[in-house]
This record gives C-alpha cells, sequence and structure tokens, in this order.
C-alpha cells in the first residue's frame, strides 16, 4: 500500500487546488457522482452494483483541500505504472444519479437475512 501512495503523491496533484500532495499525511480520494470513461481510478459500491452500474469518476484531495472543504475542480485518471495522468474537469462529465443511502441499507440488511425468524 506504501508503493502506490507513494506513486500518488508523486505523480498526482490535488483536483482542487491543483498543487502537490507531497505534504499530505493521507491520500483523500473524493467519489464523484460523474461518470468516468476510463479505466482508473473509478469507484462503486458493491452492494449497489446492480442498480449503479456506472463507473464513477475519483478526484484525489490534499489534506488542506479537504480541512476547507473545497470542491474538485477536476477527476483524475491514470495508468497503471502512473506514467500518464490526466485530469478531466468535473464540469464537463456526465452526471450519475447519487446512490441513495436508502438503496445502500436494503442490501446491506440482506446481507446478514439468514432466513431465520424472529423469536418472540
Amino acid at each position: 500500500m506504501a508503493d502506490i501512495t507513494e506513486k500518488i503523491k508523486q505523480n498526482v496533484k490535488c483536483c482542487a487546488c491543483e498543487g502537490p500532495l507531497e505534504n499530505s499525511k493521507f491520500i483523500n480520494g473524493i467519489c464523484l457522482n460523474k461518470l468516468a470513461t476510463w479505466k482508473m481510478p473509478t469507484w462503486s459500491n458493491i452492494l449497489v452494483k446492480d442498480k449503479y452500474p456506472d463507473p464513477r469518476a475519483t478526484a484525489i484531495l490534499c489534506d488542506r483541500c479537504i480541512n476547507e472543504n473545497r470542491p474538485p475542480k477536476f477527476a483524475v485518471e491514470w495508468n497503471e505504472d502512473f506514467s500518464k495522468v490526466i485530469y478531466h474537469k468535473v464540469e464537463n462529465l456526465k452526471n450519475l444519479p447519487e446512490i441513495r443511502k436508502e438503496d445502500i441499507l436494503e442490501a446491506e440488511s440482506k446481507l446478514y437475512d439468514f432466513g431465520v425468524d424472529e423469536v418472540g
């Protein structure tokens, strides 16, 4: 894990202020409700993948921008060895519906439904 953290810090800039990530203690990945048309990095929620199948874009923010609650201007794309990093303006990406909390809670409850009726 440390290897990927260092690669991100060395090759990716903050998607809000466009500054370096070198001094950030954390790699702050922000999941956007925007369509990612690239391979890496993207996110989804495995619990509701059937209902929300589209890959979602990711933004990486420095600690300062997280603490100041700055919104990302860009989503980031990179290849496996980080030799190619591309920034996509968030405003130019296709909107996706927000994943509803109720859908996640319903899917999560099904994970723990073992078909046993409650006693009493």
